[in-house]
Formats: structure tokens, C-alpha cells, sequence
């Protein structure tokens, strides 16, 4: 029994197979969320404002409403289609566009909905009271969030890396880690609470967003253009389909640009429209008056 999907070289077969690792590690994200978000959710009274700006320790803050937990439960749903049979393992071991749609799931869509279905009071706790505070308030910054993206996108696509690691069950994992990591460094700098710990204004945040779809281009491009298979394990891997090992590769560049660039876009518009209506909606008599937060 395997536990984590890797590149085995043996003939694919649709028979379904299990992968204990990926439903611990989506087990483990649904029993956080409910011990630390829904467990300790107190009712709130009607006639009382939720406390915004509070700073509550572990157990005190608010619940998830509905739209959070179903953006939470929408981000491990992403998580575990990602990991387990057979997205998992195809692209594991099979086909780069599959391994180019897991990145996309697991880098782009999955951190953005977990990080907006925590309470902001817990992402509050955790930038300002807990262990790694220090770690968050530092990544919360444009420049660092975008390098430590970019260098995870880079150095996950260098094929020696890709064709060292991905045999491995451990290697894989380190891969599939590295692109969450990475798409919550990514996410954070936007989501993080603001004012307190995210410092941009929404027209750097859409500029945030557009320079993030920037440096992706590149391997995008090497995958669409190379004259040649740039993966042995993709290569070498028996055939699912009638797609040669070149056009598999080339399908999975343009993934990465035009499949990978509408989340980043889909942020963008809704900074874009959230500002436009925080626009309409200052009072004339306070012209500074600050743009809501995400929570």
C-alpha cells in the first residue's frame, strides 16, 4: 500500500487505489478547522456588534459563518481532488498536465478559500499572539510573499528536481507541501487581517495580483515551447492517453498561464469591486475614513 502518490513506471489502470497519507492529511485539516474554528463558536448576541478589531486567543473567537465554511470545506474539497485517485497519482507519475492542474489546485485555488474561511479574529491571534507571528507578519510582506512564491514555483519545475523527487513518496509530498506553502505565502499578503498585518491599499493589491501572474510565464513558456520532453518521469511513464510525452508538456504550459492566471484575476476583480463600492460608500463628511477589511 502506498500512502502518498508517486511516480511507480508501472502500466496505469483505472482499478481505484488508496492513499492512506492524503486522507490523514485531509483528515487532519477538517479536525483543526472543527477544533479550532467551529467547536469554539459561541453564540453571538443580536443586539451586540461583532468585535472586529479583537484580538481573541485560541477558543475565543468567533465562529465561521456560512460562506466561510463553505469556502473552508471548498479549499480542502480542492485539496483532496489534488491528492487522492487517480488526479493524485496521474499526475504524480503520468501526465504533466495533470501534474500542471494539481499545482494550479493546490498553489492558487485551495490556499485562497481556506484563508477566507478562518475567522478573522483567528488569522488576527495567530499574525500577532501565537508561536509564528513573527514568520506571518514577515511573509505578509508584498516583496517577500512574491519571492518565496516564485523561488516555490521555480525550483518545483527544474526538471532534475522534478524527476528526483517525484519517484519517492516523501519527494512528492515535499512537492505537493512546497506548492500549499507557497500559495498561502502568496494569498497572505492579501487575505492576512489589514490593518494590522496586511499594510496594502487595494490598488496595490491589484497590482500585487497582476505582478504575481508575471514570473509564471516563464515556465510556462519553457513547458509550451521546448522542442523536446523536459521531464524523464513524464517521458518514460507509460501512456494513458494518445497525447505523445511533447504535446502532454505543452498542454501543461498553457494550463499554467491561461488556467493559472484566472484565480489570480478573480482576486483582482473582487479588490477591484470591493473598493468601488467602499468608494460609494464613504461618508462625504469623512473623506479618510478606511476601506473595510476582508473580515
Amino acid at each position: 500500500m502506498k500512502w502518498w502518490c508517486s511516480a511507480t513506471g508501472e502500466p496505469w489502470t483505472w482499478a481505484w487505489r488508496p492513499y492512506p497519507g492524503v486522507w490523514i492529511f485531509v483528515g487532519l485539516l477538517v479536525a483543526s478547522y472543527y477544533l479550532w474554528v467551529v467547536r469554539p463558536a459561541h453564540p453571538r448576541p443580536s443586539d451586540s456588534p461583532e468585535p472586529d478589531s479583537a484580538i481573541r486567543g485560541r477558543g475565543g473567537h468567533l465562529g465561521p459563518n456560512r460562506r466561510a465554511a463553505l469556502s473552508f470545506s471548498l479549499g480542502v474539497l480542492a485539496i483532496w481532488l489534488s491528492l487522492d485517485w487517480p488526479i493524485g497519482p496521474l499526475g504524480a507519475g503520468y501526465l504533466a498536465s495533470v501534474h500542471a492542474g494539481s499545482y494550479i489546485l493546490l498553489s492558487l485555488v485551495a490556499p485562497a478559500l481556506l484563508l477566507l474561511g478562518l475567522p478573522r479574529e483567528l488569522l488576527l491571534w495567530a499574525a500577532v499572539k501565537s508561536p509564528v507571528a513573527p514568520a506571518l507578519r514577515f511573509l505578509a510582506r508584498p516583496l517577500i510573499a512574491l519571492a518565496v512564491f516564485n523561488l516555490i514555483l521555480f525550483a518545483t519545475h527544474v526538471p532534475d528536481v522534478v524527476d528526483t523527487l517525484m519517484p519517492t513518496q516523501l519527494g512528492a509530498f515535499a512537492v505537493d507541501l512546497g506548492w500549499l506553502l507557497g500559495g498561502f505565502t502568496l494569498w497572505w499578503a492579501v487575505l492576512a487581517p489589514s490593518p494590522e498585518v496586511a499594510r496594502m491599499s487595494p490598488p496595490l493589491q491589484m497590482a500585487y495580483l497582476f505582478a504575481a501572474t508575471l514570473l509564471p510565464t516563464i515556465p510556462s513558456a519553457f513547458l509550451t515551447f521546448a522542442s523536446y520532453p523536459l521531464y524523464g518521469v513524464y517521458e518514460l511513464a507509460p501512456r494513458v492517453t494518445e497525447m505523445s510525452a511533447q504535446s502532454d508538456q505543452q498542454v501543461a504550459g498553457l494550463m499554467m498561464k491561461i488556467i493559472g492566471d484566472l484565480p489570480l484575476w478573480f482576486g483582482f476583480g473582487m479588490v477591484f469591486f470591493r473598493w468601488a463600492k467602499a468608494s460609494e460608500g464613504k461618508n462625504p463628511t469623512h473623506p479618510g475614513a478606511p476601506y473595510p477589511s476582508r473580515g
